[in-house]
């Protein structure tokens, strides 16, 4: 069922590409859309971690146990399992492809947070199946914004609410901006306030980063970075803020520690260039793979994002209970009125329905009238006069 579902979601790509109607970018872009698409990213990278656990012995036994006997995980493979993992790894180009094509639909700064989630989706892939899966592209197309590298970043919230001595009197909406819950930006001033700017830039970093933490073991990954070094230095020169200057020193030092470690590494190989079929051919034995620096990445980022969050005084918690205690309550006011006015209207209409059978009743009772004779004068002959009107 998997080729199934996935095919459909590439169905919904398709027909926005081809119809380019607002009604078609809507079902893709859309909660319901991205949520398929993490749920499918987290099936197959959970197959194909399962696949690396088989393949190495249940992670560090070194194939067996002590006394030189095969694991029970490696007892229990067999050859149907191999071809169930096998064709669960080929969905993988197709569902990367989709999500490609989904960061690529609309590619306005508004969107920029739905892009970001696309590109969390393919590392997840590329760190649990060990393939080469680049999100540069996505990630470096942010500094060619025209909200990022020219515009000059507003405090507060849209252009319309200018704090307290502008004309709006309003207040910001966009503080604190979390961009895991949230596909794009308002449609008023986009990627032009200081929350969002930081908010992006800072998880394009962080991305970026952990995009080079993802291939430093390969023997490409000193090319690689070179045109992420590139974009950078002129995104440093153009920028006025010093924290994204900062982040982009750190970025491009980081990459510059990796490739000379990876150059070093790779004078060593005895491999040709032609030859390499792994993507960490440079990796130590006792250094983690891909999917477990991902996993550590992504749990030291929780625990981050836990600490970082306010700390909730006993007095707010309480006032947050009793406003949401006090909405709830109005709100089943409001659902026992509405109940109320339906049976109101319910019981008129009965009744007006039960007095229209009474009064039909009532005329069928009334037989006299039946029994009335028409008053007609005798002696007319209707045959004659009717004769004569045809004559005339």
């Amino acid at each position: 069922h998997a080729f199934i579902f996935i095919r459909q979601l590439a169905l919904h790509l398709r027909s926005a590409l081809q119809k380019k109607s607002s009604e078609a970018f809507r079902v893709v872009y859309c909660w319901q859309y991205m949520h398929c698409l993490k749920l499918w990213t987290a099936v197959l990278a959970a197959t194909c971690k399962n696949k690396n656990i088989i393949s190495n012995g249940g992670g560090g036994n070194g194939g067996g146990t002590k006394d030189g006997t095969s694991t029970e995980i490696e007892m229990e493979v067999t050859a149907g399992d191999d071809d169930e993992v096998a064709l669960m790894r080929s969905l993988i180009y197709p569902l990367v492809e989709i999500i490609f094509g989904v960061a690529r639909l609309i590619p306005t700064a508004r969107h920029l947070p739905l892009r970001l989630h696309c590109v969390r989706y393919l590392q997840q892939l590329a760190a649990a199946s060990e393939m080469f899966i680049p999100t540069t592209s996505i990630l470096l197309d942010v500094f060619d914004l025209r909200e990022v590298t020219s515009m000059v970043p507003k405090r507060g919230g849209g252009g319309n609410n200018r704090g307290k001595g502008g004309k709006g009197g309003g207040k910001s909406d966009v503080r604190g901006v979390r961009l895991p819950l949230i596909l794009k930006f308002p449609k008023v001033d986009a990627l032009r306030t200081s929350e969002q700017l930081d908010a992006s830039l800072a998880e394009v970093f962080l991305l970026l980063n952990r995009e080079a933490d993802l291939y430093k073991y390969s023997a490409g990954f000193p090319e690689f970075t070179i045109r992420i070094c590139q974009r950078l230095r002129k995104f440093a020169k153009v920028t006025k803020n010093g924290k994204f200057r900062a982040y982009t020193k750190g970025c491009i030092e980081l990459c510059e520690k990796h490739s000379k470690a990876a150059v070093l590494s790779r004078s060593k190989l005895e491999e040709a260039p032609k030859d390499i079929k792994r993507i960490e051919v440079l990796k130590p034995n006792n250094v983690p793979s891909m999917g477990e620096r991902y996993e550590m990445a992504i749990a030291k980022e929780k625990r981050l994002e836990v600490a970082e969050q306010p700390v909730v005084s006993e007095a707010a918690k309480r006032k947050a209970r009793d406003v949401e205690r006090k909405a709830k309550a109005e709100q089943e006011e409001r659902e026992r009125e509405r109940a109320a006015v339906e049976e109101r209207k319910k019981l008129n209409k009965n009744k007006n329905k039960k007095q229209k059978v009474q009064v039909n009743e009532e005329a069928l009772k009334n037989v006299d009238v039946l029994k009335e004779e028409d008053e007609v004068a005798e002696g007319i002959d209707w045959s004659e006069s009717e004769s004569e009107s045809d004559s005339e």
